[in-house]
């Protein structure tokens, strides 16, 4: 069965709302965002761009870790929450490159500086929730799943 290249680049550059994932940002607290593209997987030129939506809001403010809603003792309804963070952050969008071969990547927030790691990381490394490690390692294992492989980072399959 032949694919064409065409093919290839179209499901490369697009995904639909069915095939959409998550894009890590939430370190246990936090919102996800949506992933928007993903290019380059294994290669030293590896790149995943993401934004946030309303869906991210929703689910956020339904688990309401930070007690904002009136269910959790907060005095948002949970759409009022959602319509907060959409005027917020709703425009907010993510990008993270990776050089698989390296084992680096580089996590650009909307603002601030970015954020960078090498794997694998040093044994005593701090992985906590607290760290703010957990989403970028699973971005990496997003962007380098052979290298993650290779560093034990996720499981041969």
């Amino acid at each position: 069965m032949r694919i064409s290249l065409l093919s290839i680049v179209l499901f490369t550059f697009t995904m639909s709302p069915a095939q959409a994932k998550d894009f890590p940002l939430a370190s246990c607290a936090g919102w996800n965002g949506t992933l928007v593209s993903r290019t380059g997987t294994n290669s030293s030129t590896a790149v995943m761009e993401g934004n946030v939506n309303q869906a991210n809001f929703q689910e956020y403010c339904e688990r309401d870790p930070g007690g904002e809603t009136t269910t959790h003792g907060g005095k948002l309804t949970v759409e009022q929450c959602v319509a907060m963070y959409m005027k917020e952050n709703g425009k907010d969008t993510y990008r993270s490159t990776a050089n698989c071969r390296k084992g680096t990547l580089s996590f650009f927030p909307p603002g601030g500086e970015p954020l960078r790691v090498t794997f694998p990381l040093p044994e005593d490394a701090d992985v906590s929730c607290a760290s703010g490690m957990p989403p970028l390692i699973e971005q990496f294992t997003m962007l380098c799943p052979q290298a993650a492989r290779k560093f034990k980072m996720i499981d041969g399959e």
